[in-house]
């Protein structure tokens, strides 16, 4: 499972090679916790009429020098991972957040790097991607224009769900990835959507 978190950063490798050496940049301090948080009620459950309450804080973080912030569950911790720009997990499951991304200037083809990111998933040794599983969507945050990519894999007998939304900034690409299981997903759709449409410059 770890290679797939690997994979993420390989953005970083590709915008480099096609523009003379772009490297992404990652500030350990600037992954702050803001103390504020705000209650959220989860997506329609599948076995209770009752809604569970879940918080939600707010994080600020940098991608290639800009400021960013974004809302993300209470109970993810921030991680210190020097292969992106922001990352946090459930320490008791597999449910994560990866932020990675790059200038614009430093881009030739975003659609290409997109494309290239997609296959080299493909021939992943360790996770079998479930082809029938694959969607490719358009997505509109509230504030950036992008696209959602998302699979479910299986490594070692278990399955896991990938999602990438490839969001345009105004100065940088970048990619949220979330990961985590199936069941994660298909009862938290909506906090999902929350965290991404929260992330705007600041």
């Amino acid at each position: 499972m770890k290679k797939w978190i690997v994979l993420v950063a390989m953005v970083a490798v590709l915008a480099g090679c096609g523009s003379g050496g772009a490297k992404e940049t990652s500030e350990s301090e600037k992954n702050t916790e803001s103390a504020s948080t705000t209650e959220v009620s989860a997506s329609k459950p599948e076995t209770s009429s009752s809604e569970k309450k879940i918080e939600m804080k707010d994080v600020d973080f940098q991608v290639e020098g800009t400021n960013y912030k974004m809302k993300i569950l209470d109970n993810w911790g921030v991680l210190e991972d020097e292969e992106f720009s922001f990352s946090a997990d459930n320490e008791n499951t597999i449910e994560k957040i990866m932020v990675s991304g790059m200038k614009r200037t430093d881009v030739d083809d975003f659609v290409a790097l997109k494309s290239a990111m997609k296959e080299e998933m493909k021939f992943d040794d360790e996770v079998r991607i479930k082809e029938e599983t694959i969607k490719e969507e358009t997505y509109q945050s509230p504030y950036y224009a992008g696209e959602c990519y998302s699979f479910i894999g299986t490594a070692d007998g278990a399955n896991a769900e990938f999602r990438f939304y490839f969001l345009e900034t105004e100065t940088e690409y970048v990619i949220l990835n979330f990961m985590g299981r199936p069941s994660f997903f298909s009862k938290n759709d909506d906090l999902i959507t929350e965290m991404v449409n929260s992330f705007v410059a600041r």
